[in-house]
């Protein structure tokens, strides 16, 4: 139960860290929502979307490698970390030249363009943090990782405050998220040459042609995940934009919750693959029914209280915005499968396959919103997002069941389980009465539900009695 243990130490310390950092990014979002209305927000959203896609060329990949790497020989770090950080600063200076660029296609203008600058410094000062994260993955130590969430995201929240008070514009928020990016980096660099080692300096073309999976994985998701921010600013505006970009913050805040968790088992699972096969199918098929079991009750629950939600958050002026986030929610089970399963198949390095899948997904998800922006607007952005979901969740299914990983027959008839409960909490939502009252009773019933059908079972409580001795 060792690993179970050191899994449990690790999502519990890098949840800390989100619950608090989601807490600091909806204060912000709000507040820039508000202060910069729609098509300042769309402004800040749209630099983020671009320069976010620009960036992951900056990683190709190789962060993710050194986590594999390092989980399963933390003896060979040092030359590990020479070799990255060396590829790192060469890829950094490559992106950001191009994202230089930028300004001569003619496609942005203006304020747009200063945005667009400042925001590709700050995405790249993030990455050499992410790069740091990485390694701290990797040797198993999340509550640095932790500690750097929470300094970054107070950074953050004090800058957006402090440009909201002295009267500032889109460009001072932009500045802000920069001065943070590299206060963060300042924390990274300390606390790994302190704790760890001082890194060196090399180059290692052999580690980027094994990266260069994860890479491209890494910008098809990318990809996918802002696509549809940039083409609804050049086909409606950054009006539509703000008010797809709200539920969508939303959204991502949700999937936060799957990324601390995947973040945390990927390691575990790298180290299964030379240990134990019976350990990793074991640790897969325990991730998914948990994660659907936490995405069920999310869904149903933002569903009912949509309207509140985005009233409460962003203000009346989004409403428009509450049938995207009824549409985009039902994403979240198959954003928890999806995740989870990219996370096996990187741990037994068929990388190449999540690469195909991703790939396939996002020029997918690109033809759909050609199809559908033009028609409906940001809903038909927001349904792009899940149809392309749904597709990513049979085409990973299909390949781990390829290498006998995939859900057993007995899983698939146990669902049954989840199912019912999940049902009787919907059938409350819907009557008639106050939804402030039947959302609590709903979410009653749903976890009374879980322990009645046994969707937990023993092994489940066994885990459960490890971790609280570990605890103790």
């Amino acid at each position: 139960m060792s690993q179970v243990r050191t899994l449990a130490r690790n999502t519990l310390f890098l949840l800390l860290a989100t619950v608090f950092t989601n807490v600091a990014a909806f204060v912000w979002n709000v507040y820039l929502a508000r202060y910069l209305g729609t098509a300042g927000f769309g402004i800040l959203s749209t630099a983020l979307a671009l320069t976010g896609i620009f960036s992951i060329l900056a990683d190709l990949g190789i962060g993710t490698y050194l986590t594999r790497e390092i989980a399963r020989d933390p003896t060979g770090a040092g030359e590990l970390v020479a070799a990255g950080l060396g590829n790192r600063i060469i890829l950094s200076c490559i992106v950001f030249l191009m994202i230089l660029l930028l300004p001569l296609t003619g496609l942005y203008h203006g304020t747009s363009v200063a945005v667009i600058i400042i925001i590709a410094c700050y995405m790249l000062m993030s990455s050499f943090s992410s790069f740091f994260n990485s390694l701290f993955q990797g040797l198993q130590r999340m509550e640095y990782q932790t500690i750097w969430n929470i300094l970054n995201s107070l950074f953050i929240l004090m800058g957006v405050l402090a440009v909201v008070w002295l009267g500032g514009n889109v460009v001072h928020v932009a500045v802000a998220y920069l001065v943070a990016a590299i206060l963060s980096l300042l924390y990274s660099i300390t606390i790994f040459t302190r704790r760890f080692f001082t890194p060196g300096l090399s180059f290692s073309r052999e580690m980027i042609m094994e990266a260069i999976p994860f890479g491209i994985t890494s910008v098809f998701s990318m990809i996918y995940f802002w696509i549809d921010s940039v083409m609804l600013s050049l086909i409606k505006g950054d009006v539509s934009v703000g008010l797809y970009n709200a539920p969508y913050r939303l959204l991502t805040v949700i999937v936060s919750l799957y990324s601390v968790y995947t973040a945390a088992v990927f390691p575990v699972m790298s180290r299964f693959h030379v240990e134990s096969e019976d350990s990793l199918r074991f640790t897969y098929r325990r991730s998914i029914k948990y994660l659907v079991i936490i995405a069920v009750p999310i869904i149903f629950m933002v569903f009912a209280l949509a309207v509140p939600i985005i009233e409460l958050i962003f203000s009346a002026k989004y409403l428009e915005s509450v049938a995207a986030l009824r549409v985009l929610i039902t994403a979240t089970a198959f954003m928890f499968v999806n995740g989870v399963t990219s996370s096996l198949l990187g741990s037994v390095n068929r990388q190449t396959t999540v690469t195909k899948i991703t790939g396939t997904a996002a020029i997918f998800n690109v033809i759909l919103n050609l199809i559908l922006i033009p028609r409906f607007d940001f809903m038909g952005a927001s349904a792009a997002t899940v149809i392309t979901e749904v597709f990513m969740t049979i085409l990973f299914l299909i390949a781990v069941r390829k290498l006998g990983f995939g859900p057993s027959w007995r899983d698939l008839h146990a669902a049954w389980r989840i199912l019912l409960p999940a049902s009787v909490s919907i059938v409350l939502l819907l009557t008639p009465i106050s939804i402030t009252i039947m959302a609590p009773l709903a979410l009653g019933a749903y976890i009374a539900g879980i322990l009645i059908t046994g969707a937990l079972d023993s092994v489940d409580r066994d885990i459960l009695r490890s971790i609280i001795r570990e605890r103790e």
